[in-house]
């Protein structure tokens, strides 16, 4: 009887451990779950990488601070996870090959943007004007080669004066 009582207890005590961390399991389950979200409490610094000035007929119409997206991780994040972009700053993606333009999305944005194509003349072929947060970019299919790519501030084009067939572009890179 004492040998059924232990072997019971034994059982019992085995149990335990093993409900234990079966629910300790889940717990952690769940927990690594908030880690899913850390992207809304991440916050990314603009880091300054070159200038670009805009011309419209040899004439400079503005100067903005840009910083590079030239390898493939940070094309892919962008302005992702970024509250903010100062009125006098940007992003200009440098592209491989002409298909990549067409993977750039507004996924994890959280500022609406105006994207300018430019040629590999320098010249502005096309300004996607007022893009939405979190929206699909409406895929585009230039006739041109597309070397690079400028997010601003949704609305900068218009006030800066950037103009498709008109405005170039010359960049000074650290």
């Amino acid at each position: 009887m004492k040998k059924i009582n232990i072997f019971c207890s034994f059982i019992i005590i085995v149990i335990m451990i093993l409900c234990i961390f079966i629910n300790s399991s889940e717990r952690i389950n769940y927990d690594s779950d908030m880690f899913l979200d850390v992207g809304n409490l991440l916050e990314i610094e603009f880091i300054k990488d070159g200038e670009i000035y805009l011309n419209n007929n040899n004439s400079i119409i503005k100067k903005i601070d840009i910083e590079l997206a030239d390898k493939d991780i940070e094309k892919n994040n962008g302005l992702k996870y970024r509250s903010v972009l100062k009125k006098n700053r940007g992003m200009l993606f440098l592209l491989k090959d002409q298909e990549e333009y067409k993977q750039i999305n507004m996924k994890d944005m959280r500022i609406p943007l105006d994207i300018v194509y430019i040629n590999q003349f320098n010249t502005v072929i096309f300004v996607n004007k007022y893009v939405s947060p979190m929206k699909d970019i409406e895929e585009i299919n230039f006739p041109l080669y597309i070397k690079y790519i400028l997010e601003i501030n949704a609305g900068m084009s218009d006030k800066w004066g950037i103009k498709e067939g008109v405005t170039k572009i010359t960049c000074f890179i650290k």
